[in-house]
C-alpha cells in the first residue's frame, strides 16, 4: 500500500490535516466538556474508593485462608517431607471451598506444586524472588492474565515454602465491580507502562482509546514480583457525556472529510511531479540488473536531476567494470594473453570441430629453462618483464595461433595440424626465444623446452591432451632442455609407473614394509668393526626387493623421504642399542629431510626412546645440503654437534665446493667416494687424490672412510695412505640386524683369540 512515494505523501498530509481539525473541534466544545469532565472525575474517585475497600476485604479473606492452611500441621508436614500429592489435595479442597481459580505452593528452591500448566508453573516460580524478600500480596501476571496474589509462609519450624492464592482480575471480575458504580464505567487491570503518563499521578485525566476519548483514573496496585507495577484503569467515555453535542460533531466530521479529500487530491498531484523521475530511475535500475546498458533522461536541475546524472555515471562505470572483469576471467593480467580457463575451453572446441571435419590439432607446451633462478637473483619485477617479452615473441612468431599463458613461466600454443611441421614450429619457437634479451639493464639468455602432443591422436579430450603434452615437456627437460619432444605412449606408461610407485610408497609407510640392513665399517687401527652404516631396504609384497636407486628419488620428489627418514633414524638407534657401546651406527639424511624443520627433534626423540648415547649416532650428509642456505644449514649442524651426534660428509670429492665446506664446518669424518676406490689400482691420479684427501683430513683432525673396498690390494694401499676405516664387499655385504649383531660378536671373539 505504501510502496510509492506519492501514496506516503498523501497519507502524511491527510494525517496532518486530521490532527489540525481535531484541535479545532476540541477548542469549540472545551467549555461544555470541562463541566462534564469534572462530574465524571468525582464519580471515578468515588468508584476507586469502593474498589479499595473490596480489594482490602478480598486480600484479608485470602490472607486469612492462606494463613490457616499454612499453619495446618498436616499440610506443613506434607510440604516439609516433600509429599506433593497430599499438599496438592489440601490446596484443591481449599480452592473449591473459597471459590478460588488458583492455589499453589512455591518451595524455597523456586519449584511450584499444585499447577500442571508449564507456563503457569513458570510464572508461579517467578514469584520466588518477591516472596523471599517478604512480599506476600500484590498483582502478578500468571499465564498472561493479571491476578490478585496473596501468600502466607509455611513454617515447620523453619521456612519451607509459601502458600499462594491467586484470583484473576480479568474481564468477568471487572464486570462485577462496574455494576457497583453510579455511572457506566469500564474497569480493567493493566501494566502501568500501557497507561498514558498523564494518568501516572493517580488523579483523573483524559485517555484516548479505540472506542473514543474517555475520562480515566489510573489507580496503582502493588506489584508482586519483578516487572512494571499494575494499575486499575477506570474509564468513562466522553461520548456518552457529550451525546447532546452529537449534531455539532457530525457537522465537524463532514467538514473535515471534505477537507481531507481535497488535501489527498492535492498531495497526490504534487507527488506525481516528484515521483515520476524516481520511477524512471527505478525502471532503469531493473533493466541494468538484467544486464542492459541504460541511461536516464535528465529533465531538471534540482536534486532529482543531479541524482539522475549520478545514476548515469554509475551505470557507465558498472558496465566498464563488468567488461574488465570478463576480460580478467579469460585473460592473463600480466601478459594480456588468454589464460588457462579460456585456453581450456578453446581446446575442447577445436578438438570437437576436428572430430567433425576429420582433421586434428597440434598442442605445444613451452616452459622457460632456469626462470626460477632469474626471479631469485634479479627479482620478480625482472621476471615479470621477461614473461611479457616472451609472450610478445611467441605471438610474433605464430601470429595466427592461439597462444596462452597457463601459469608461471608455462605457455601453450594451439595450431591446426595442417599448419606446418610441428617439429619445425617448435624449433622456430626455441630459436625466437634464444635471441638475447635486455630487461631492465640485464642481458638475459633465455632458453625454453617444448612438449608437443597431437590431437585427437594423443588425446581425444582437453584434459588428456594437456596431461600428455606435460609429459612430453618433462621428457624435454630431462634430456637437456632447450629442445622439444613429442609425446609417446611410453611416457604415459612411465608416468603411470611412477604414480603407482608413489602409491606403493605411501602404503609401505603405513604398513611397515621397510627394514634396515647394516654394512660394517672396519677400523684399520683396531682391526675390528667400529660402526655400521644403516641402509634402507623395501620388501614389496609383489615385486620383492625394490632397489633404493628406484624408490629413493621418488620419495625425495614427493617429500615422502621425510617420514621414511624419520623411521630410519628411530629404527637405527633402536637396533644399535643392542650392540657393544663402542660400536656406532651411521644414518644417511636426505637433503630434503635436512631442509625440513624438526630434524633435531626427531633425533632427540630417537635417542631418548632407544636409550642410545648421542656419541654413538653418526649422521651422514652430502654437500647438496649446502646449495640453498649455508647459514641455516650450519646452524642445524652445530645444533646436532651440540647434542653429541657425530657428522660425516658423504661422497666427498664428487661435488664442486667440498673444500670450502670443510672450512665452514669441522666434520668428524670424510667418506671417500667409491669412484676413486674403484680406480685406485688402475689410475695413478686416483691414488694421488685419495692420499691428498687422507692428508687433508688428518691435518683437519677428521677421520676418513673409504667406500667400495673389494680386494686386499686396495686395502693395503689405503693402509699406506693412512685411511682410518674401510667399507666394502671385501669385509661384508649389507646384512640384516640379526646378522649384524653376529658380525660384531664374531669380530670381538676373533680379536680376543688373537
Amino acid at each position: 500500500m505504501f510502496r510509492h512515494i506519492r501514496t506516503r505523501l498523501a497519507v502524511l498530509y491527510a494525517g496532518l490535516f486530521a490532527l489540525a481539525l481535531s484541535l479545532v473541534a476540541a477548542a469549540l466544545y472545551v467549555v461544555v466538556a470541562r463541566t462534564v469532565e469534572n462530574q465524571v472525575r468525582s464519580e471515578l474517585v468515588a468508584s476507586s474508593t469502593v474498589f479499595d475497600r473490596l480489594w482490602a476485604m478480598r486480600s484479608r479473606e485470602l490472607g486469612n485462608a492462606a494463613g490457616v492452611l499454612a499453619r495446618d500441621f498436616g499440610f506443613r508436614e506434607a510440604v516439609a517431607t516433600g509429599d506433593p500429592r497430599t499438599a496438592a489435595s489440601a490446596l484443591v479442597n481449599l480452592r473449591a471451598r473459597l471459590g478460588l481459580r488458583m492455589a499453589f505452593i512455591v518451595n524455597v528452591d523456586g519449584s511450584v506444586v499444585g499447577i500442571d500448566d508449564p507456563r503457569l508453573r513458570r510464572d508461579g516460580g517467578a514469584l520466588w524472588a518477591a516472596l523471599d524478600r517478604g512480599q506476600t500480596s500484590g498483582v502478578a501476571s500468571l499465564g498472561g492474565v493479571p491476578h490478585q496474589v496473596v501468600a502466607a509462609p509455611i513454617m515447620s519450624p523453619t521456612l519451607t515454602g509459601w502458600v499462594v492464592f491467586a484470583t484473576p482480575l480479568g474481564a468477568s471480575e471487572m464486570r462485577s465491580f462496574e455494576q457497583l458504580s453510579a455511572i457506566p464505567i469500564t474497569a480493567s487491570v493493566l501494566d502501568r507502562r500501557a497507561v498514558e503518563a498523564s494518568l501516572a499521578t493517580g488523579r483523573p485525566g483524559k485517555l484516548s482509546a479505540p472506542d473514543g476519548v474517555s475520562i480515566a483514573l489510573a489507580k496503582p496496585l502493588g506489584r508482586m514480583g519483578e516487572g512494571a507495577p499494575a494499575v486499575l484503569l477506570l474509564r468513562y467515555p466522553v461520548a456518552r457525556a457529550m451525546a447532546a453535542w452529537l449534531p455539532l460533531q457530525l457537522a465537524m466530521a463532514a467538514t473535515g472529510l471534505i477537507g481531507l479529500l481535497l488535501l489527498v487530491f492535492g498531495s497526490w498531484r504534487l507527488s506525481l511531479s516528484i515521483t515520476k523521475p524516481i520511477s524512471a530511475l527505478d525502471q532503469a535500475a531493473q533493466l541494468m540488473e538484467e544486464g542492459q546498458i541504460v541511461e536516464v533522461e535528465v529533465g531538471t536541475e534540482d536534486e532529482i536531476g543531479r541524482l539522475a546524472r549520478s545514476f548515469n555515471k554509475m551505470a557507465t562505470g558498472i558496465a566498464e567494470r563488468e567488461r574488465r572483469i570478463a576480460q580478467l576471467a579469460f585473460n592473463d593480467s600480466l601478459t594480456g594473453l588468454p589464460n588457462r580457463a579460456f585456453f581450456r575451453q578453446q581446446l575442447d572446441l577445436e578438438l570437437q570441430q576436428a572430430r567433425h571435419r576429420g582433421g586434428g590439432v597440434v598442442l605445444f607446451c613451452l616452459d622457460l629453462d632456469g626462470f626460477r633462478g632469474i626471479n631469485d637473483t634479479l627479482g620478480h619485477s625482472v621476471g615479470d618483464d621477461l614473461l611479457r617479452l616472451v609472450a610478445g615473441r611467441l605471438q610474433a612468431s605464430l601470429g595466427d595461433a592461439l597462444t596462452a599463458r597457463l601459469g608461471g613461466d608455462e605457455f601453450a600454443i594451439l595450431l591446426d595440424r595442417g599448419h606446418a611441421d610441428p617439429g619445425a614450429v617448435a624449433q622456430r619457437l626455441i630459436a625466437a626465444l634464444a635471441e638475447p634479451a635486455e630487461v631492465r639493464g640485464h642481458k638475459l639468455a633465455v632458453t625454453a623446452s617444448v612438449g608437443i602432443a597431437l590431437g585427437p591422436t594423443d588425446g581425444a579430450d582437453g584434459d588428456t591432451l594437456l596431461k600428455n603434452v606435460d609429459l612430453a615437456l618433462a621428457r624435454a627437460k630431462e634430456e637437456g632442455r632447450a629442445t622439444y619432444r613429442f609425446f609417446e605412449a611410453e611416457m604415459n606408461a612411465r608416468a603411470q609407473q611412477r604414480h603407482q610407485l608413489e602409491t606403493d610408497l605411501r602404503r609401505a609407510i603405513a604398513e611397515g614394509e621397510f627394514e634396515l640392513h647394516f654394512q660394517p665399517l672396519f677400523d684399520l687401527d683396531t682391526h675390528r668393526i667400529g660402526s655400521f652404516e644403516a641402509l634402507l631396504r623395501w620388501n614389496h609384497p609383489r615385486r620383492g626387493q625394490v632397489p633404493p636407486a628406484e624408490f629413493i628419488p621418488v620419495a625425495e620428489e614427493t617429500d615422502l623421504i621425510v617420514p621414511i627418514g624419520n623411521w630410519v633414524i628411530q629404527e637405527a638407534c633402536r637396533q644399535a642399542r643392542a650392540w657393544p657401546e663402542d660400536v656406532r651406527v651411521a644414518v644417511n639424511v636426505s637433503s630434503v629431510q635436512f631442509r625440513r624443520p624438526g630434524l633435531q627433534n626427531v633425533i632427540l626423540q630417537a635417542l631418548a626412546a632407544s636409550g642410545l648415547e648421542p656419541r654413538r649416532l653418526e649422521v651422514e650428509i652430502t654437500e647438496s645440503i649446502f646449495l640453498e642456505s649455508l647459514d641455516s644449514t650450519l646452524a642445524v649442524l652445530h645444533a646436532l654437534r651440540a647434542l653429541g651426534v657425530r657428522i660425516a660428509l658423504d661422497d666427498f670429492g664428487t661435488g664442486y665446493s667440498s673444500l670450502s665446506y670443510l672450512q665452514s664446518f669441522p666434520f668428524d669424518k670424510i667418506k671417500i667416494d667409491r669412484s676413486f676406490i674403484e680406480q685406485l689400482l688402475t689410475r695413478s691420479g686416483a691414488s694421488a687424490i685419495v692420499r691428498a684427501i687422507t692428508d687433508l683430513a688428518r691435518a683437519l683432525g677428521m677421520e676418513t672412510t673409504a667406500e667400495g673396498v673389494e680386494d686386499s690390494e686396495q686395502l693395503a694401499l689405503l693402509r699406506r695412505h693412512g685411511c682410518t676405516s674401510v667399507q666394502g664387499y671385501l669385509f661384508s655385504r649389507p646384512v640384516d640386524a640379526k646378522a649384524a649383531k653376529a658380525l660384531v660378536d664374531a669380530s670381538r671373539g676373533a680379536r680376543a683369540a688373537a
